[in-house]
């Protein structure tokens, strides 16, 4: 006797132009679970996806079981990635900049290639200028054609290569490496040291754009989550913010940098007088950004409250240094020292933030483990 028929919803890969599906390329339909005198559990496809793709009695389907828990189900022979592409028409009077930024967040938003076409034939430096930029900017973005009147940019980097962790990792890294140079740079006045700290900056940027192509293109539907090694859909919210976090502790890393090196060009030295704290104090803003990014790393609520605890002293001990600047100085060289003061603030601000993370990270772990889908 056959069982009572139960739902389930399967997600299924449906390529074809947005006005045929939902808008992001993705059909949802609820379909109901037969099962044979057998045992074995059918459900049928859709007709529409099934005459796009061509499908005939005794095709073969790839079906995939996701890290959400969904299916994807392609036919064989589809399992390569569309190639998802744009074109940005530049009008008359847009400068570099304006240019860059279009062709920046049609990357970020998951376009593997990217050709801009110009109105008028563009000043040699100007393409010059823009190929320069975005290839040391973007990761794996190469000039694949070019013409009088158009560059095509290319993605060539597979985010498979480098997994969505491996990618958070590298950006906690690059920071945390930026915030060790500062205190060295500072505490021995050395300018070459804090000037590339300032150019590492560009290197902060370009893993933080590759993480949000990478959560973008899941979102977006152009790739699985576990093609990027996202074990679950639910943390790609957080993983965004805290890159967006990573980020913004790296810009002001480099802000405190490039100050310095104003400051020391002027003949300050941290070694002595009020400022002689300053070194000290960073030194535990590194310290606590390494406390906070190993526990969203391996979220434990525990470390994560000590941790905001210990961020909030920090916060205070800021405050008094800021008080504390009474040296008699020149008013641009204590507003300099107190932009400097002003940007480790923020960075213990990011710190706080990303150890709030972890903590919402914990708890959504283990709702999910107690509720499974």
């Amino acid at each position: 006797m056959l069982q009572e028929p139960r739902t389930l919803i399967l997600r299924l890969t449906w390529l074809c132009p947005s006005s045929m599906s939902e808008g992001n390329g993705v059909l949802r339909e609820r379909r109901r679970v037969q099962v044979t005198g057998g045992g074995s559990y059918i459900v049928t496809l859709p007709k529409e996806w099934v005459r796009l793709h061509g499908i005939r009695k005794g095709a073969e389907v790839v079906i995939a079981l996701e890290p959400d828990g969904s299916l994807r189900i392609e036919p064989v022979g589809m399992q390569q990635r569309r190639i998802v592409s744009a074109r940005i028409m530049v009008e008359e009077g847009w400068d570099f900049w304006r240019i860059a930024r279009r062709v920046i967040s049609y990357y970020v938003a998951g376009a593997d290639i990217i050709e801009v076409v110009f109105s008028s034939v563009p000043g040699s430096q100007t393409a010059k200028q823009l190929r320069e930029f975005i290839a040391s900017r973007l990761i794996g973005v190469e000039v694949v054609e070019e013409s009088s009147s158009s560059i095509v940019f290319q993605v060539i980097a597979d985010m498979a290569s480098l997994p969505l962790e491996a990618s958070i990792k590298r950006l906690i890294k690059t920071v945390g490496f930026m915030l060790e140079d500062m205190i060295e740079g500072l505490r021995q006045g050395i300018r070459d040291i804090l000037a590339e700290v300032d150019e590492r900056d560009d290197v902060v940027d370009k893993f933080y754009m590759f993480i949000s192509r990478q959560l973008i293109s899941v979102l977006a539907g152009y790739r699985s989550p576990s093609e990027i090694g996202l074990n679950n859909l639910a943390d790609a919210s957080i993983l965004m913010t805290a890159a967006k976090h990573l980020e913004r502790a790296g810009d002001h890393a480099s802000m405190i940098a490039s100050t310095a090196i104003e400051l020391l060009d002027r003949g300050v030295d941290f070694s002595r007088g009020c400022l002689a704290e300053i070194p000290s104090h960073l030194e535990e803003i590194a310290k606590h950004y390494q406390l906070a990014t190993s526990t969203f790393l391996n979220p434990s609520p525990p470390r994560a409250d000590e941790g905001i605890e210990e961020g909030i002293q920090l916060k205070k001990r800021n405050e008094d240094i800021l008080k504390s600047l009474t040296c008699e100085r020149e008013p641009l060289v204590m507003a300099l020292v107190r932009r400097i003061v002003e940007s480790s603030r923020r960075i213990i601000d990011y710190n706080i933030d990303l150890l709030e993370l972890a903590l919402n990270r914990s708890v959504l772990h283990e709702l999910l483990k107690e509720n499974p889908r």
